[in-house]
């Protein structure tokens, strides 16, 4: 049953991804029909993740309490229905708000499900669990991009949005009748084996997420979302109007760097695992091999700011997203090895930093194009690429220096401290 459980936790990641992802893969034809600007279409791509943060923190801790088969029920039905919201999209503040309520229902659906996985596969499993789950997330936002496009193209962009919504409710049938009301008991490996709590107070929690494991943990994943909401919201513009490539090319171009950076992942997963195998070590295991990952990744992304031939542009990005891509993984391995008892809510705070990310650098691209100028076009995308890998190649080489999972209690008493 767990492997049925992942594949349609892995479909309603793609779902989810891919709802996300059509409005960048309509941007063409919804720039122009709603008369929108370059720093507009930011504020439009950064709009989804405003509430998000907040949601993947209380839709946490509320699936903490009543569990993971119920939030996710709710999440998949209210999705579902707002996806048939395009139909009434007639500017840019319908754009906006349909975005903000999208944003606000997918929020938790990443903590939610970590937690079912969680509780169904062991320790040594999770690298590359995680990683086919979230992989769910490339394959919907850039994998399927062929198919959206050509969707968008014969149907429009609003029909698109409904079939979106079509899928989430043939999946939402499948969830209900399919999977166990039940789940296994969330357990975690550890030198000492006590009985686990069934209520972790805010006073124990809060040294927790003080630590220095933590905060640079959660630093991290947010240099990485920097790269996957720009390549969301910006990456279709960059390719059709700087690389000056035709939609269906761009598409193409989406799919090869969705099919090559989760080869990456998994081979980087793979590495992950092995070394935890080897060496029981999580530093070891999952921040050596993520941070190496997002250290080299970034000066991939940053070589765009001199090459921007159509070949080199699919290989950077695709190096530069399934290299680092292993922080999505890690990042909640490591923060519910600090605090099992509280995995949701740990994990709805990463996603929570993540999106704070993903709102912050779509709208900073968008006001640097415009800045420079439509005429810049081009300089202004090389700005955005020396921003992004900036802050990944900064935040990795703080998570490599001083994030030291195994040795949580002596970090959390430093945070109490």
């Amino acid at each position: 049953m767990r492997w049925i459980v992942l594949g349609i936790l892995f479909l309603g990641f793609l779902i989810n991804f891919a709802d996300k992802s059509v409005v960048g893969l309509a941007s063409v034809p919804i720039m122009d029909e709603l008369g929108l600007s370059y720093a507009q279409w930011g504020i439009i791509g950064s709009s989804f993740f405003w509430i998000f943060p907040i949601a993947a923190i209380v839709i946490g801790a509320l699936t903490d309490k009543f569990g993971s088969k119920k939030m996710i029920t709710i999440m998949l039905l209210v999705w579902s229905v707002l996806q048939f919201g395009g139909y009434v999209i007639v500017g840019f503040s319908t754009l906006l708000l349909y975005r903000i309520l999208l944003g606000m229902a997918e929020g938790g659906y990443a903590p939610a499900s970590l937690r079912l996985l969680f509780s169904y596969f062991p320790t040594e499993m999770r690298a590359r669990v995680t990683t086919i789950f979230t992989s769910g997330a490339t394959i919907g936002a850039y994998a399927v991009a062929p198919i959206v496009v050509f969707l968008i193209q014969a149907f429009g962009w609003r029909h698109t949005f409904a079939m979106m919504g079509v899928a989430s409710l043939v999946l939402l049938i499948v969830w209900v009748f399919v999977v166990p009301k039940k789940s296994p008991t969330l357990y975690e490996e550890v030198e000492v084996v006590e009985t686990p709590k069934n209520k972790v107070t805010w006073a124990e929690l809060y040294p927790v997420l003080l630590s220095r494991t933590c905060l640079f943990t959660l630093f991290a994943t947010f240099g990485y979302f920097c790269l996957s909401s720009w390549m969301q919201i910006w990456m279709p513009l960059y390719f059709t109007q700087v690389v000056k490539l035709s939609e269906m090319n761009m598409a193409y171009s989406t799919l090869m760097i969705g099919g090559s950076s989760v080869f990456i992942a998994f081979l980087m997963a793979w590495i992950s695992d092995k070394v935890f195998k080897k060496t029981k070590s999580i530093r070891r295991a999952r921040v050596g091999v993520t941070g190496a990952g997002m250290l080299v990744g970034s000066l991939f992304f940053a070589s765009l700011y001199f090459i921007h031939t159509p070949i080199w542009s699919v290989i950077a990005i695709s190096l530069a997203y399934g290299l680092g891509y292993l922080i999505l993984s890690t990042s909640h391995i490591i923060m519910s090895h600090q605090l099992p008892e509280r995995t949701s809510t740990l994990s709805g705070i990463i996603v929570a930093f993540q999106n704070v990310a993903a709102a912050i650098s779509p709208i900073l691209t968008g006001f640097i194009i415009e800045m420079v100028g439509k005429d810049h076009l081009a300089q202004g995308f090389n700005y955005s690429f020396l921003m992004v890998a900036g802050i990944i190649f900064i935040v990795a080489i703080l998570f490599i220096a001083l994030v030291h999972p195994d040795r949580k209690k002596a970090d959390v008493q430093e945070a109490v401290n």
